[in-house]
């Protein structure tokens, strides 16, 4: 028997997905709209589709508005695109200090292409945005041989910083829960990074 997960309406496109596949917002005590990406912020919520057209669509068509009926700051897109990004952003960091905890994660270029190369390579590969090109272009080109995710964030310093450690140019994530969330949290970062 399986669990029915809550569901919620998208205020812009009207599609009814569960709540932890949509993007919800709350009204903030001084009457402004703020991300709630984890869900956690007292008060009602409002749901989006995580596309950035819905949010768009929604401060166009007053959505928001409508449905907290209080605010009193102006409702800027490029503000909540902001907010969105800043709060996916630290949810990558905590997700890769997590697999560090954890044991899964391998850091420095070398440790990096040997384990690639390995019996059981990793699923996730994030080097950072600074990375010299020959070593990019070793990575990718063995990431993508092994059909890995990579993707590009950080830089060295912050990336070495976040690990306790000096520069470090490349980490990869080991196979499990924590590598397909992270894969799935870079992928809507990607998203949003885009537009």
């Amino acid at each position: 028997m399986s669990v029915s997960q809550p569901q919620r309406t998208c205020v812009a496109c009207r599609t009814v997905a569960d709540k932890k596949q949509l993007l919800r917002f709350v009204l903030a005590p001084e009457g402004q709209v703020v991300v709630d990406y984890r869900q956690q912020l007292p008060g009602r919520g409002l749901y989006t589709c995580f596309n950035l057209q819905c949010p768009a669509q929604a401060v166009k068509r007053k959505s928001f508005h409508r449905g907290f009926g209080a605010i009193t700051q102006p409702l800027e897109l490029s503000e909540l695109h902001g907010q969105l990004r800043r709060a996916l952003f630290q949810r990558i960091k905590g997700l890769i200090l997590m697999a560090r905890k954890a044991g899964q994660l391998i850091a420095g270029s070398n440790m990096v292409l040997d384990t690639l190369k390995g019996p059981a390579p990793p699923t996730v590969v994030v080097m950072t945005t600074d990375i010299t090109e020959n070593m990019k272009q070793k990575i990718d080109r063995t990431a993508k041989r092994q059909q890995i995710f990579c993707t590009q964030l950080f830089d060295k310093v912050s990336l070495g910083q976040m690990l306790g450690k000096q520069e470090r140019s490349v980490v990869a994530i080991q196979d499990g829960e924590l590598a397909t969330l992270l894969k799935s949290e870079l992928n809507r970062y990607e998203l949003v990074r885009e537009n």
